[in-house]
This record gives C-alpha cells, sequence and structure tokens, in this order.
C-alpha cells in the first residue's frame, strides 16, 4: 500500500502547485523593485540606500527594465484560477522561458557590473550571481516547473451565464 504524499502536489483547481522555489526566484529577479519600494517607504535621510545596491542610476534603471517584463508573469500568477482571465494564459505558457532569460540577463549584467575587488571590498555583493547562476539552472532542469507552466486551469461555468 502506498502513502499518500507529505504534501498536496495539486491545487484547488487540480493544477500542480507552484513551487515554493519559483517564488524565492521571483522576489530575487525582482529585488530592483523591491529595493524601490523600499527606498520610498523610509525617511528622506536616509534614502541614500538605494546606492548601496545600485552605485549608478544608470544601472537601477537597467536592472528596472530588465525585470520589467516579470511584472507580466505575476499578473498571469494572479489570473491562475477558476475565475481568472483565461487570456494570460498565453503569457503563463511561455512564463518559464520569460524567467530564464530575465535570470540570464541579470546574471550577466549582474557580473559585469561587479567592483574589480569585490571579495575585498563588498563580499555580500558575490551572493547575487551565484543565486541567480543557481536559479537558471534550476530553471532549465525542474520538470514540476515546465508542467506548472503547461497547466491553466478551465474557466468556471458559474460565472459565464448566456
Amino acid at each position: 500500500m502506498t502513502q499518500p504524499p507529505l504534501w498536496p502536489v495539486l491545487d484547488d483547481n487540480g493544477l500542480h502547485k507552484v513551487p515554493l522555489r519559483f517564488y524565492w526566484l521571483l522576489l530575487l529577479l525582482l529585488r530592483p523593485y523591491i529595493c524601490w519600494v523600499l527606498v520610498l517607504t523610509l525617511p528622506q535621510a536616509q534614502r541614500d540606500m538605494l546606492a548601496l545596491f545600485y552605485p549608478r542610476q544608470t544601472d537601477f534603471i537597467l536592472a528596472c527594465a530588465v525585470a520589467a517584463p516579470l511584472l507580466l508573469l505575476i499578473a498571469a500568477l494572479s489570473q491562475r484560477k477558476a475565475k481568472g482571465y483565461a487570456g494570460w494564459r498565453h503569457i503563463w505558457r511561455f512564463g518559464r522561458g520569460l524567467m530564464l532569460t530575465v535570470a540570464t540577463v541579470d546574471l550577466l549584467l549582474t557580473i559585469l557590473h561587479l567592483p574589480a575587488q569585490v571579495m575585498l571590498d563588498a563580499p555580500w555583493r558575490i551572493l547575487s550571481p551565484v543565486l541567480l547562476f543557481i536559479g537558471c539552472l534550476w530553471l532549465v532542469r525542474s520538470r514540476t516547473l515546465r508542467a506548472v507552466f503547461a497547466e491553466w486551469p478551465e474557466p468556471d461555468k458559474t460565472t459565464h451565464k448566456p
């Protein structure tokens, strides 16, 4: 007799659950927007915190531009339910490739913008490229993620009345 899994594999709509690692990678890739929101909530005297992560303003603008397509993916994720708008499934279907492209470009830009003496001056800045590389490997190799991006819930028939 087989034992049931320790956690449910499917959500309420009968689809594969989105892995928690997906959300962690999404947070990592959206770090320019998260930093932006944090800076906007700080008092005026502490607003130079953004320069800690992005020393040049062009680096920050470029990072926001690279991460911008992920905002569409978040909108599609919010519609991945029976009562959601079915038009988002086209964006969701290409979400894995979109995330991989953003992660790869972000990894390259992060490596290019590392200071020459990163291990002596700011060794914590090497953590981001390492996590991005692991995230890229996971996006390429994960079979669960392929199944998650291939599925879309059937529309709820009770909300569509003729």
